[in-house]
């Protein structure tokens, strides 16, 4: 909520796309005020201090999809692409939208809509989605597991689960520490990507509780891929 502040962060990393939820309006930072220049960013929310933002470097541009439905605001599908890749990614920060939908079912009823989109080489959803295997209802639909499964068909799938060969709902590494509490910890951040991708992946790491818990209750996923 604070992105101006924390900003910094980031350049340690050498990102070429970073992905922030909770983040503030862009137009509260002064990028010209750090050394490591954005090529691109993108933001939408209905609160400046608190939507979802998108930030590239090394040229990456950022174009919003044409068939982008308002219905699922906070899954946003993007493509971003310099002169040697380009990337359907789709920034997620699922919470409860109007009409009701459940976290994790904004994700879920997205991807029927964003079908045609998933059909890419090279396909990144990553972000906040609030979710866990741990609390599916069968009552639900669609929970985690649905959209574990919906993803699967499409030949996309979770970089930390095949990083670390973990199954869904028995992560070993948390993400988020409710009230930054360390005996409070879960697994609710995720990047997927299609399998050129995964075939590509170098490293995945997730941040230390100690490093992160001053700036936020999450953690930052950092996923490299070999270019």
């Amino acid at each position: 909520m604070k992105f101006r502040e924390d900003y910094k962060l980031i350049f340690p990393m050498y990102p070429d796309i970073v992905v922030i939820p909770e983040c503030e309006n862009i137009n509260r930072i002064d990028f010209g005020s750090f050394s490591d220049k954005i090529s691109d960013s993108y933001w939408i929310g209905n609160n400046e201090s608190k939507g979802l933002g998108i930030f590239t470097f090394n040229d990456f541009k950022i174009e919003l999809y044409d068939n982008y439905n308002d219905k699922y605001k906070y899954i946003l599908p993007l493509i971003v692409s310099n002169q040697k890749n380009t990337y359907n990614l789709i920034g997620c920060w699922t919470k409860k939208v109007e009409g009701g939908l459940e976290y994790v079912q904004n994700l879920g009823f997205s991807l029927e809509e964003y079908d045609s989109f998933l059909n890419h080489d090279k396909v990144i959803i990553c972000g906040d989605l609030n979710s866990n295997q741990i609390w599916d209802k069968s009552s639900e639909y669609p929970n985690h597991t649905d959209v574990v499964k919906i993803l699967s068909k499409k030949g996309i799938s979770s970089s930390y689960h095949s990083f670390y060969n973990e199954t869904h709902g028995q992560e070993t590494i948390p993400t988020y520490f409710h009230y930054h509490q360390k005996e409070r910890p879960f697994h609710i951040d995720y990047c997927f990507l299609s399998k050129p991708l995964i075939d590509r992946l170098k490293n995945v790491e997730i941040g230390e509780y100690d490093d992160w818990m001053k700036y936020s209750d999450h953690v930052p996923l950092i996923i490299d891929i070999n270019s």
